[in-house]
């Protein structure tokens, strides 16, 4: 099936090169001029799917000039992955760029129009320098090769290599940000002193190669480093490297950031009294590289323990054995409120970088539970689901700090960059893991022969009354069913869901209810962002305490 095919190129019209263009085969093209803008258009019937050449577009400079910014293009179409565009550039012994190639092919497979391909470039005059102010023959320095990609937090050694003609001297110097010391080339150390390399001559291989020692961080840094040539021995620098306010200096910056630290916590809002041990609440940390993605995974094993009152399973599932899900790792972010709060849904604040539909917030002034329920950016508003109070009748307030807290791997990635993943070894069909908690089961001896729903037992500590919590041991009549505690109804008397015949000092075991808790899973971290971060397991939402 034949296609209908419209495409535009257009060019900057520029007296120092010519561009000029040689349509494919049953192409159609036509070139207009105007103002600074040339235009040709392209028509075309390809078959479906079949890849045609729609031209071949040559842009060359006048005599005496060169590429200072070589052609490139930018494509803004329907359907990009149609377009197959190569590029072939040609140089010459000073790295000047002096001719470069776009071989424009198309494959699609239904009709395109109004396609555009915008190219961009920027010529500059060869200038014909042969001496400096002292007359001496110039010679130049081409290129610098080094890395400068983010240095790890550990530091490293990068390689640089500086080349040009054989008789080009330059001058090397390398600033760091955080306290401007200068790296000494003879101790491979940063030193307070104003130290570089100096006067060095690039020698007959065309290449001086050496390299740069970067140490360890705890916080973020940022080097400097300046190539200079030595004006006074006749070198001078390639345009292609030079700086664009300085023709005498090469200037690029290598950011080196700290560790990123990434912990897990755990907290008990409604119920923190209650928690005992040291510490009462379990943190663990990851560390990784800023933006690193490579994973980091630990089983993680939280013990937590009650002085008083029980666990149970807040979520209601099996005795004995709960549920976690991602959304019971909360991740927070504090905004300050912008002006003091009118009455209604609409809250202003500085800014609303970092958050997420969903967030909760708290803070002074707060009105009741309110949820973000959208987000402006424009007018940094959020609208909320509780209607808020005005200032002036106990609202927020102007310049107050509002926390924003939300759940799952999303959240903690809009606020610092980090994702995470939770895993356990058993997961539902609705993504919760199964078996992550566990409660401790309670076991107590019989105190005295009994034949009775009511028994006297050493201690009721741990045990709560409910039809999940039940009893287990020898003479223990389960034929019916489970049996489970009713009530208790003191510190060593329970009374069962049936009665029951046992003898003294029985072990009897109680599932359901404990003062021992543990969550068991494996936490890996995918992406550890650009921040330091927190996240907290909302225990709430797993363990209820009473």
């Amino acid at each position: 099936m034949a296609l209908s095919i419209n495409l535009n190129t257009c060019t900057t019209v520029d007296t120092n090169h010519t561009v000029s263009i040689s349509a494919g085969s049953g192409v159609t093209a036509s070139t207009t001029t105007t103002g600074f803008k040339t235009i040709t258009n392209y028509v075309l019937a390809p078959n479906s799917g079949v890849e045609t050449t729609i031209a071949t577009v040559t842009f060359t400079p006048s005599t005496s000039y060169y590429y200072v910014k070589e052609p490139t293009y930018k494509l803004k179409a329907t359907n990009k992955s149609a377009y197959n565009i190569t590029e072939t550039v040609v140089r010459d012994s000073k790295n000047r760029v002096t001719s470069k190639v776009f071989l424009i092919k198309c494959t699609n497979t239904v009709n395109s129009f109004g396609d555009l391909i915008l190219f961009s470039h920027e010529t500059q005059e060869i200038l014909d320098l042969t001496t400096n102010v002292y007359n001496n023959a110039l010679i130049q320095i081409n290129s610098f090769e080094l890395e400068t990609s983010d240095i790890a937090s550990g530091g490293g050694v990068r390689s640089f290599a500086v080349k040009g003609d054989a008789a080009a001297r330059f001058n090397l110097k390398v600033t760091r940000s955080s306290d401007s010391k200068t790296y000494d080339f003879s101790s491979t150390t940063f030193t307070t002193p104003a130290t570089q390399l100096s006067d060095k001559p690039i020698g007959s291989t065309g290449s001086f190669v050496s390299s740069l020692h970067f140490p360890n961080v705890s916080s973020d840094d940022v080097y400097t480093v300046e190539l200079s040539p030595v004006v006074s021995k006749g070198t001078t620098l390639s345009s292609v490297i030079q700086d664009s306010t300085d023709d005498l200096k090469s200037t690029f910056t290598i950011n080196q950031y700290k560790a990123i630290t990434i912990s897990l916590t755990s907290i008990s809002s409604s119920y923190d009294g209650s928690y005992s041990g040291s510490p009462k609440y379990a943190t663990t940390t990851f560390v990784g590289e800023r933006n690193s993605t490579v994973r980091l995974q630990k089983n993680i094993s939280f013990d937590f323990a009650l002085s008083a009152n029980s666990f149970t399973f807040t979520r209601g599932y099996a005795a004995n054995v709960a549920s976690i899900t991602g959304f019971d790792f909360r991740s927070s972010v504090v905004k300050v409120k912008n002006g003091n709060q009118t009455a209604g849904t609409v809250v202003a604040l500085d800014d609303v970088n970092n958050l997420v539909e969903g967030m909760t917030l708290t803070g002074t002034g707060v009105t009741g539970a309110p949820r973000v329920v959208s987000i402006n950016g424009e007018n940094k508003t959020v609208t909320v689901s509780v209607a808020q109070d005005a200032q002036g009748d106990g609202g927020m307030a102007d310049d107050a700090s509002i926390t924003f807290t939300y759940g799952g791997s999303s959240t903690s990635k809009a606020i610092s960059g980090c994702e995470f993943e939770v895993l356990g070894l058993e997961e539902n069909d609705n993504g919760f893991l199964l078996n992550a908690a566990t409660l401790t089961p309670v076991t107590t001896l019989v105190d005295g022969d009994v034949s009775s729903a009511t028994i006297d037992v050493d201690s009721t500590a741990g045990i709560k009354a409910g039809s999940t919590t039940t009893v287990s041991g020898k003479g223990i009549n389960s034929a019916t069913g489970s049996i489970s505690v009713s009530s208790v109804t003191d510190g060593d008397t329970v009374v069962l869901s049936a009665s029951q015949s046992l003898d003294d000092d029985t072990v009897l075991t109680f599932t359901g209810s404990s003062r021992s808790a543990n969550l068991a899973f494996d936490f890996a971290i995918t992406n550890f962002g650009t921040t330091d971060h927190t996240i907290t397991i909302n225990l709430d939402s797993i363990l209820t305490v009473s």
